[in-house]
Formats: C-alpha cells, sequence, structure tokens
C-alpha cells in the first residue's frame, strides 16, 4: 500500500469514527430527543453503522500496512465488493426504497433493519475494505520469470 493511501485512510476513516462517536455520545446524553429535526434523526440512524464501519476499517488498514500484508487482483476486488456493496445498500435504503418495485424494496428494507439490529456486522465491512487495501502480489508468472532470468545470469 502506497504511503498516501494509507495516510489518507488512516485521516478518513479516523475522522468518520470520532465524529461518529461523539455523535452517539452527545444523542445518548439528550435521550435521542431531538424535537422533530429531520437531520438529526438520519444522523441517528447511520451514526452506529459508520462508527462501526470506520473502526473496522480503520484497524485492519493499520494492520494491513504494520504487516505489509500483500493479495492478489482478484482477492483485493473481492474483498472491496464485499465490504463496499451491503454499506451502499444500506446508505441508499431509506432513499430507495419507496421507487422500487417490492421485490427490490424488500432486500433494501431487510439490509436497513439488519444494520440498525446488527451493527457489528458493520465492523465486518469496515474489516473487509480494509484488506483491500493490502499491497499487491505480483502474479506467479511474473515471480517465475524473474527467477529465470536470475538463474541464467
Amino acid at each position: 500500500m502506497k504511503k498516501s493511501t494509507f495516510i489518507a485512510n488512516v485521516v478518513v476513516w479516523g475522522i468518520l469514527a470520532a465524529a461518529s462517536i461523539a455523535f452517539l455520545i452527545w444523542a445518548n446524553s439528550v435521550n435521542n430527543e431531538f424535537d422533530e429535526n429531520s437531520m438529526l434523526l438520519v444522523a441517528a440512524v447511520y451514526a452506529r453503522p459508520v462508527a462501526a464501519f470506520s473502526v473496522g476499517a480503520l484497524i485492519t488498514t493499520v494492520l494491513v500496512n504494520f504487516f505489509k500484508l500483500k493479495l492478489g487482483r482478484t482477492a483485493k476486488i473481492v474483498w472491496r465488493v464485499l465490504g463496499i456493496v451491503p454499506t451502499l445498500l444500506f446508505a441508499v435504503s431509506p432513499f430507495a426504497i419507496p421507487y422500487l418495485p417490492e421485490q427490490a424494496a424488500t432486500v433494501f428494507a431487510v439490509t436497513l433493519i439488519v444494520a440498525m439490529a446488527i451493527p457489528v456486522l458493520f465492523v465486518l465491512f469496515g474489516a473487509l475494505y480494509g484488506l483491500s487495501l493490502a499491497g499487491l502480489k505480483p502474479a506467479e508468472g511474473e515471480a517465475g520469470e524473474d527467477r529465470g532470468a536470475e538463474a541464467a545470469e
């Protein structure tokens, strides 16, 4: 992982985690009574999963960088998709449900309910995203060609 990628991810996920946790602490101090302020109600729905995703992504990004983990291109893509797709489904669910056909709306509604009921899943999604930031392992063909060239010399 490039140093700039590492720093950008640590800064972004650190700020999101800190802001979400601070909001949750404040919301609990006022007993989640927002005087019907719709923006605060939306923030209350999103804060727990955003904090969980951010913490998972932050910890995994630091560990991936510390251990210099390398993965194949396919593994990196799979981890990124598994980390981001459920998170995006959650993020657009409240806005998309009224406009979708019944079957699709059901999928989005289930995603929203699960995210609110089990926010620890977002730690896993964040961790999967963090894994996708690992360095790229050289393909077997490339490593074999390098060894062959060394042996010829």
